[in-house]
C-alpha cells in the first residue's frame, strides 16, 4: 500500500519536474542570448592610411600558412599549393592600394561569368577582412603597356630606387652575394621609399584549370568529384607597369578531409587562402 502511494506521488510529481527543467533551460538560453555582446557599429576611420598602418604593424609576428597540412585543411578541406615563378621585387610595404583584375579564363566555357564573379567576390572579401590595404577594388582589365603610362613610368622610376641594369624578370638568377647586395640596396635607410605615396599593386588572375566538383561523388570512397582550381597570379606596379612577381596557386577539395562533402570549403577557398597569405607574408616581411 505504501509502495502504491509512493508510485502515485512520483507519477504526479514527474510532470512538474519536467516543466521545471524546461523552464530552467529556456531561461538559461534566453540569458545566454541576452548576455552575448552586441555587435558594435563600425565607425569610419578618420584616416584610412593610419588604420592600415596599425594593422600592418600587427603583422610583425605573422607566420605564413601551410596550405597542405593544417587543422583547417585536415578537417574542412580546401588545401592549396603555391609555386613562385618570379620572386617578388621591391618592397610591398610601399603599396597601400590593391586592384584585382580578372579572372582571365584559359579553360573556355568551363568558367562561367557567375563563377568568375564569385571568385572575385571571394578574393576581395578576404583582403578586406585582413585590412592591410587602404582600398581593395575590382577592375575589368589592366594593360601594363597602355598608352599614357609612359610619362608616369619615367617619373616613378626617377623618384624610386633604381634597380641594377641586370635586375629584370628575364635575367638569370644571380649568386647569393649578388642577392644580398641588392637586398641591402633596397633596404638602405636613405633610399626614397615614399611611405606616403599612394602606390597601387595590381593582381591579374588567369584561370588555368577549373572543375566545380561533385559533392555526391566525394562521399564515395573512390576519391572522385574533386573541386579543382589553378590560377596564375601576375603582380604589377600600376604606375610603372612593371611586373614585380608571378605565382601559380592551385587548390583542390575532395572527400579526403574529415568533413568531406559536408564541408562548405572547396578549391576556391584554398586558392583564396593562398592568394591572401602570399601577399600578407610579403607585406609583413617588408614592415619588419
Amino acid at each position: 500500500m505504501a509502495s502504491n502511494a509512493r508510485r502515485y506521488t512520483t507519477r504526479n510529481s514527474l510532470p512538474f519536474a519536467i516543466l521545471f527543467i524546461l523552464g530552467f533551460s529556456v531561461t538559461g538560453l534566453a540569458q545566454s542570448i541576452s548576455d552575448q555582446p552586441k555587435p558594435e557599429v563600425a565607425q569610419p576611420p578618420a584616416e584610412g592610411f593610419r588604420l592600415t598602418t596599425e594593422n600592418r604593424e600587427k603583422l610583425v609576428n605573422y607566420k605564413g600558412k601551410n596550405g597542405i597540412v593544417s587543422i583547417k585543411t585536415v578537417v574542412m578541406g580546401g588545401d592549396f599549393r603555391v609555386t613562385t615563378i618570379i620572386p617578388f621585387k621591391g618592397n610591398l610595404a610601399d603599396y597601400h592600394h590593391l586592384e584585382i583584375v580578372g579572372p582571365v579564363s584559359f579553360v573556355g566555357n568551363a568558367l562561367t561569368s557567375q563563377v568568375a564573379d564569385h571568385q572575385l567576390d571571394k578574393f576581395k572579401s578576404q583582403f578586406e577582412e585582413r585590412k592591410i590595404f587602404d582600398s581593395v577594388t575590382v577592375v575589368d582589365s589592366y594593360k601594363p603597356g597602355a598608352a599614357g603610362q609612359a610619362e608616369k613610368r619615367v617619373q616613378a622610376n626617377s623618384e624610386r630606387t633604381v634597380s641594377p641594369p641586370d635586375d629584370t624578370l628575364d635575367s638569370s638568377i644571380g649568386s647569393f652575394s649578388d642577392m644580398e647586395s641588392r637586398d641591402k640596396l633596397r633596404l638602405t635607410p636613405d633610399r626614397k621609399a615614399e611611405p606616403d605615396a599612394d602606390l597601387t599593386l595590381v593582381a591579374v588572375i588567369e584561370v588555368l584549370d577549373y572543375a566545380k566538383g561533385n559533392r555526391i561523388k566525394q562521399a564515395l570512397p573512390l576519391d572522385l568529384g574533386k573541386s579543382i582550381l589553378t590560377v596564375r597570379l601576375r603582380y604589377y606596379d600600376k604606375d610603372t607597369g612593371e611586373e614585380i612577381g608571378r605565382q601559380i596557386v592551385s587548390g583542390k577539395s575532395g572527400g579526403s578531409s574529415l568533413l568531406g562533402p559536408l564541408s562548405p570549403r572547396d578549391a576556391l577557398s584554398g586558392v583564396a587562402d593562398g592568394f591572401v597569405d602570399q601577399v600578407t607574408r610579403r607585406v609583413a616581411a617588408s614592415v619588419r
